[in-house]
């Protein structure tokens, strides 16, 4: 990793609107610059034999376990936080008791019926209201999957709140690469205590860190969706 790597993944979250998700980027870079030097240290250290590098560097870890811990839950929780924000958005309501809009729907559903996914996935850009929450009210009866019925509630929310299925998109793509990033934090983190495998890194967290429950906890209340 060189500076053109965290420069990459500062950049990459910079403009997204989500605080944690720019945070978390902070984080990672901060901590893996840290490893990355503890590395470059031990390597250079000619005082210390192979047993004590190894040593060396078990203890330089075990300092950072927290800190690995709360990366690694914390981007796990951007994760499926991105799909909470969408699943979130308040979508207009079909008026069960308007019998003129239920004969509208029908007639749209006997239209679309018989249309493969990806033939309904195809005309969903140019979908009115109306047969966007029909799509919605009874994907099973279109033969929508879920792939479709994603498509057309995106579409629903950028009539509803215009550009927010982009920024949802942009912070979905943010989250994946500091998923990747945390990843390489890991192996990272592997070389400098000399541990084999991501097994043997997970071994030496969780008893550097035994209960890592509260920094769990902590990471859910802080971004907590507000209802």
């Amino acid at each position: 990793m060189n500076d053109r790597y965290f420069d990459h993944l500062t950049n990459s979250t910079a403009d997204i609107g989500d605080i944690h998700v720019r945070a978390a980027a902070a984080r990672i870079t901060n901590v893996h610059r840290a490893i990355l030097a503890a590395i470059a240290a031990n390597i250079g250290d000619r005082d210390l034999t192979p047993t004590g590098k190894q040593k060396k560097g078990r203890d330089e870890l075990k300092q950072k376990a927290p800190d690995l811990v709360k990366i690694n839950a914390l981007v796990q929780r951007l994760a499926a936080r991105t799909d909470e924000k969408r699943a979130a958005v308040q979508l207009p309501a079909i008026d069960k008791t308007d019998t003129a809009g239920a004969v509208l729907r029908g007639q749209v559903r006997d239209r679309l019926a018989g249309k493969s996914p990806q033939e309904l996935r195809a005309l969903i850009p140019t979908m009115s209201a109306l047969y966007l929450q029909t799509i919605l009210e009874a994907p099973e009866l279109i033969g929508a999957d879920r792939e479709t019925v994603d498509a057309a509630r995106a579409r629903v929310i950028d009539v509803v709140r215009p550009g927010m299925s982009a920024e949802l998109e942009r912070e979905r793509v943010a989250v994946n690469l500091l998923v990747n990033a945390a990843a390489a934090l890991s192996t990272d983190a592997r070389e400098l205590a000399d541990l084999p495998t991501a097994n043997a890194l997970d071994a030496f967290i969780a008893e550097a860190v035994p209960n890592p429950s509260g920094i769990v906890a902590e990471i859910a209340r802080d971004t907590a969706i507000a209802a």
